[in-house]
């Protein structure tokens, strides 16, 4: 199934390079001509070297000549900035950053890279990828495809607006609590947020499983199908024998899963967060077309989600932000207002050991009630945020000032969980995309993500066609 403007998945332009269809060199050119036509509107490329990209395509090009065949030859694929590419700057947004230049990728480029796939370019991330807005004192602010004056979200922004353009065929995310489900959703993407302990983050900076977050955050494909997902995952996913908190597991063929055999649950209004209208339908839409293909469909109320936040919040800055501080130090002060202010307000949120032991039963009681309540169904299906893409520096679900995250709380709550994610757009509000997050058991990746591509083509209709931005060249 080719992607909502026609063009081949990352699965078929793979199939197209092995038959010699289309060149890697071609296609490099033409991602590369259309990054450079769009990045004055999105600023979502912050690092691209035509010639390293060029000659690797050249390489891969001689290899498909030969006979040989990898699962990736000759695809270019983008990689967000926080993930190291050995001899691309690798700043994560940061003036702290300024001159780091990795000498070795990060496992899952090395893994992209020996499956025979370029590095395209790096994506923007807000600093030390800590926001849900894509901005940062160094890179500047990554805007909104469809509306410039809106984000794209965060951390994974930059990813997303790229896909959106058709300005990269699929790249690699992460997500600590929504960095890549939120951007996917408000750029009208697909991203899949994997079962924790499924992917390394060794070569990710800054690092979380040496943090209060411990196992919550996840690298995860992006791109513009669900199958572009399901291409990426087997190959990134698997021990390293560095991360210490990854375990080997089977990924089965999103393609063999029976849709009508499936029970689905789905709730649009997570008792927290008020859902826009458009929301609601989004969400309704998608539960109506799973019980037209044949699964078995109900309505659930979600488990009390009030402590959510705070949770999240909580793991993630038990030191009250003294390791960020430290991180940053090198910075002398050069972030955004939103940044600097979270990093001193956190300071209040320090915790004793016995106070972080406290916070730990919470997290494991929580991640345990989330988990039966995925358990008694195959997956659930509910909103990825409150509302689609706001203004910058607002909140999704009215456009006003963002004083604190319950409206993310529907992506939050089942990265605590550490179960997959997959989201797919689903419909639209105010000419903005809506999308819906597919969530499954911990290590049933392949059904969250069958469930996805059964919504893409069903719902092929009622979401928004690719956004169009002046100068954009797509020959």
């Amino acid at each position: 199934m080719p992607t909502r403007s026609g063009e081949p998945t990352a699965r078929e332009l793979v199939t197209q390079l092995a038959r010699r269809q289309v060149s890697s060199r071609d296609l490099t050119e033409r991602y590369l001509g259309r990054i450079e036509s769009v990045n004055g509107v999105l600023n979502a490329a912050v690092h691209v070297d035509p010639d390293a990209a060029l000659a690797a395509s050249d390489r891969a090009d001689r290899a498909l000549a030969s006979g040989e065949r990898r699962p990736l030859l000759g695809l270019p694929l983008s990689i967000k900035d926080s993930i190291a590419v050995a001899g691309m700057p690798c700043r994560s947004g940061s003036w702290a950053r300024e001159r780091n230049v990795p000498e070795r990728d990060a496992t899952v480029v090395a893994r992209l890279r020996e499956a025979g796939a370029l590095v395209l370019c790096k994506t923007a991330v807000p600093e030390y990828t800590w926001s849900t807005e894509t901005e940062s004192a160094f890179f500047g602010r990554t805007n909104n495809p469809y509306d410039p004056a809106r984000t794209c979200g965060g951390s994974s922004g930059g990813e997303a607006a790229l896909h959106a353009v058709e300005a990269s065929p699929a790249g690699v995310g992460s997500d600590g609590l929504c960095s890549i489900r939120v951007p996917a959703h408000y750029c009208g993407t697909f991203g899949h947020r994997p079962t924790v302990r499924l992917v390394p983050e060794t070569g990710v900076w800054p690092t979380t499983k040496d943090t209060g977050m411990l196992d919550m955050s996840t690298l995860g494909p992006m791109g513009r199908s669900v199958d572009d997902l399901a291409l990426l995952l087997p190959i990134i996913a698997g021990p390293d024998d560095v991360d210490p908190l990854v375990d080997a597991a089977p990924i089965g063929d999103y393609r063999r899963v029976d849709i009508p055999s499936l029970r689905v649950g789905f709730y649009a209004d997570d008792g927290v967060a008020r859902p826009t209208p458009g929301t609601r339908a989004a969400v309704e839409r998608a539960a109506e077309a799973l019980a037209d293909a044949g699964a078995a469909v109900e309505e659930v109320s979600p488990p009390p989600l009030d402590d959510v936040i705070d949770i999240a919040f909580g793991m993630m800055a038990a030191d009250g932000g003294a390791q960020a501080r430290a991180d940053l130090a090198g910075a002398v002060g050069r972030h955004t207002r939103q940044l600097a202010t979270l990093l001193d307000d956190l300071r209040s949120s320090s915790l004793t050991a016995e106070g972080f032991f406290a916070l730990m039963r919470r997290w494991i009681a929580l991640r345990s009630t989330l988990r039966r309540f995925v358990g008694a169904h195959d997956v659930l299906v509910c909103p990825v945020a409150a509302g689609p893409a706001p203004l910058h520096g607002r909140r999704p679900s009215d456009d006003e000032e963002l004083t604190d995250y319950g409206d993310f709380g529907y992506s939050f709550a089942f990265a605590i969980a550490g179960v997959p994610s997959v989201v797919v757009p689903a419909g639209s509000e105010r000419g903005l995309p809506i999308g819906v997050q597919i969530v499954a058991g911990a290590m049933r990746d392949q059904v969250a993500l069958a469930v996805g591509a059964a919504l893409e083509e069903a719902l092929a209709g009622a979401v928004l066609a690719p956004p169009t931005l002046a100068g954009v060249t797509r020959e």
